[in-house]
């Protein structure tokens, strides 16, 4: 048995006081898992800490991030891409991301540029081509500040699997990453507007300007309004003042009463994709 589930199951009986083997019956699936990292999944029945801890929070994030990436081996929106399209931000507070993410974005550019164009338009591919490109322009943004090649070449590859309207093909599977073209536009727009210097280099103006467009007239709901907003706070020009303020005060009307926000407020389950995971949605 491995270290860390060891620790996991040891920690639970002190708590409660159960035997091991019915413990471990008992474990639900961790849901992240390599070696000696074990994360549980989320559980409403978890304890709080008495303070917030930077370290812990960060912690969680390199782990879950490392674990999936190499449990896995595939990139993921909503972990090591997620993780690379914001932690490098981070950078001068919490020091630098990690270089085995990196690394592997970079490996998965070289994999998705040696497949046929034709297949890479396909499934979720475009959308895993914007998050690679993203990623590294974070990290060429918040670490380096540099344009580096590999994110030249990610940029461009991205635009090759860019679709006619302008948009970037997703699935609908799991939301709210894995949900909408429109969700993925955002990453593919948040790339260009990102990485040092692209946006303004005349031979991508045509690209920028299909981008522009779509993301302007195709808003699916307000949870797609939240992404244009985020990408209006980088992309200069793309959302005029008024703009951005009717979409501020769109955000305010979602605030519960508690003070905070949820993103089901923001989106019925039947508007995620065709709505084929409302039913599930709603259980949850």
């Amino acid at each position: 048995m491995k270290l860390g589930k060891i620790i996991w199951i040891i920690s639970l009986i002190l708590h409660q006081g159960t035997s091991l083997a019915e413990k471990e019956k008992k474990l639900p699936k961790p849901q992240y898992h390599w070696e000696n990292i074990l994360i549980p999944p989320a559980s409403e029945k978890e304890p709080f800490l008495r303070r917030f801890s930077v370290d812990r929070a960060l912690a969680y994030l390199e782990e879950g991030a490392t674990a999936w990436t190499r449990n896995r081996k595939c990139l993921s929106c909503h972990t090591n891409g997620t993780y690379m399209v914001t932690r490098p931000a981070l950078t001068r507070t919490l020091g630098k991301p990690s270089n085995e993410i990196r690394r592997f974005f970079v490996q998965q550019l070289h994999e998705f540029r040696s497949i046929d164009l034709t297949e890479l338009r396909s499934g979720i591919k475009p959308t895993q081509v914007a998050y690679v490109a993203q990623g590294l322009a974070e990290w060429d943004a918040h670490v380096t500040g540099i344009l580096s090649g590999e994110t030249e070449n990610a940029l461009a590859l991205m635009l090759q699997v860019q679709g006619e309207n302008g948009d970037w093909k997703n699935t609908d599977t799991w939301p709210p990453f894995e949900s909408s073209n429109y969700q993925s536009t955002t990453v593919a727009a948040l790339a260009m507007a990102t990485a040092p210097k692209w946006l303004r280099a005349r031979t991508n103006l045509a690209a920028v300007r299909k981008t522009r467009q779509y993301l302007r007239t195709h808003v699916p709901h307000d949870y797609g309004s939240l992404l244009l907003l985020w990408v209006g706070t980088r992309w200069p020009g793309l959302l005029e003042k008024e703009m951005k303020q009717k979409l501020i005060d769109m955000i305010w009307t979602h605030q519960r009463e508690d003070g905070g926000w949820s993103i089901r407020t923001f989106v019925a389950p039947e508007k995620w994709g065709r709505g084929n995971r409302a039913t599930k949605l709603r259980a949850e």
